[in-house]
């Protein structure tokens, strides 16, 4: 974005300032807000790796080990509205740390599993209560605290934190699964957890005590505290809105696709060893990481106003790198393959999810992030089971998986044709 050029005549407002400077509170709200997003998502992630495990000591079929894995996303839709209430109510604080006690709970009750039954109880419990909250929450800090030329990155430094989990999570959760089994492994992730929550509860500043981190841009502030709340009929009626949601469900039905899937595509379909999965997992959220920290700094600083060619292009790259796996048994090509679906999913992600904070209208933004985050939780209900399913049907064979995902590129090349040009809202700073 270019933040040099002078506002029109017209417009009674000085020049554009120059980029704001970022503070140190900003640096630890960010900090904080994203080590809270390593705990959720490798909580997130590290199911994937485990129902591998818990697939050969119960039993189940693909299609319920699909449900174990929507039954999260279930939960996540259906506290998004209350979880948003609760917020403003409550602030974002509690909620933030709240999500880590309870995903310590559930990750302790779920090692006593004996049922496939009680882990998608379990899963759609951590869904509704521990996860609902945390993603909405830290992203009305950064859109109420944050100047708006800070707003793209910091994003995409949260949302990056889940290449770092994609990282994390198969080079530890591998190892203990091969070790301990999947109890120990879900009991490493409630301590984890524990030690997350203590962080953010003493580091997170208390929303009473905490105003604009940014002492000399408040008119860079999007949200201001003394606007009423737009009424829901406003919200619903806004076509670009729905157009995020749709968006927002296409890519995380190609991303949750990938991340719960990938593992059981490459230990049972490839015939890899789970510490050789582990590895080449690791190196996709390596290029995950990339592709969100990357392109998030490159996106706000040459292509502010043209995010929806980002959105578009990457979106088909990344679906046809991951048919490109599909079609080779090398270990060294697949793992070239899956990286580059996995770096151009986060660039597309991290575009994608840049738009709401840098978009919507103080007045709306509640309601219209829950309204976007919907769409991708929905994108998560579908595409696991659905996947699931696509295995069943083939005998276990994944071609179908990677022609879905195709598709899904393919959507979102032609939805993000109609994403309509950036109009600033009265208080920003252009």
């Amino acid at each position: 974005m270019d933040d040099e050029r002078v506002l029109p005549k017209a417009v009674e407002k000085p020049a554009a300032k120059a980029k704001s400077k970022v503070s140190a509170r900003t640096i630890t709200l960010v900090a904080a807000l994203f080590l809270g997003f390593i705990m959720i998502y490798f909580d997130k992630n590290a199911i994937g790796i485990i129902l591998v495990s818990m697939q050969q000591d119960f039993g189940f079929s693909n299609v319920q080990k699909g449900m174990v894995m929507s039954a999260f996303f279930i939960g996540y839709a259906a506290m998004q509205v209350p979880a948003g209430i609760l917020n403003t109510k409550l602030g974002s604080k509690p909620i933030l740390t709240f999500a880590m006690a309870a995903i310590a709970v559930f990750a302790t009750l779920a090692g006593f599993a004996k049922a496939v039954m009680f882990i998608i109880v379990i899963h759609f419990l951590a869904g509704a209560i521990a996860h609902s909250g945390y993603a909405p929450s830290a992203a009305k800090e950064v859109a109420t605290k944050l100047p708006l030329d800070q707003r793209t990155l910091a994003q995409g430094i949260l949302i990056s934190a889940s290449g770092i989990a994609g990282i994390i999570v198969p080079l530890v959760v591998s190892p203990v699964l091969a070790d301990y089994g999947w109890q120990r492994a879900f009991w490493m992730i409630a301590g984890a957890s524990v030690i997350v929550g203590i962080i953010l509860r003493f580091v997170l500043p208390s929303d009473k005590k905490k105003k604009n981190l940014t002492t000399d841009n408040t008119d860079d502030v999007a949200v201001a505290e003394e606007v009423p709340a737009a009424k829901l009929r406003e919200v619903i009626s806004e076509p670009f809105v729905w157009l995020l949601g749709v968006l927002n469900f296409t890519i995380n039905a190609m991303m949750y696709g990938m991340l719960n899937w990938m593992p059981s595509y490459l230990i049972q379909s490839v015939g890899l060893s789970t510490i050789v999965q582990g590895h080449i997992t690791a190196i996709g959220g390596a290029a995950f990481l990339a592709g969100a920290i990357g392109g998030s700094y490159i996106v706000g600083k040459f292509f502010f106003g043209k995010e929806k060619t980002v959105i578009g292009i990457a979106g088909m790259l990344g679906a046809l790198s991951l048919f490109a796996a599909s079609m080779s048994t090398d270990t060294g090509l697949i793992t070239v393959a899956l990286s580059l679906g996995e770096f151009f999913c986060a660039t597309t992600f991290v575009t994608l999810m840049s738009l709401p904070v840098k978009r919507f209208a103080a007045h709306k933004f509640g309601p219209s992030y829950a309204i976007v985050a919907t769409g991708g939780i929905l994108g998560g209900i579908v595409s696991p089971t659905l996947i699931g399913l696509l295995v069943d049907m083939a005998s276990g064979a994944y071609f179908m998986v990677f022609i879905y995902f195709v598709i899904l590129g393919a959507l979102l090349f032609v939805l993000s044709r109609f994403i309509p040009k950036h109009k600033p809202v009265e208080n920003e700073v252009n």
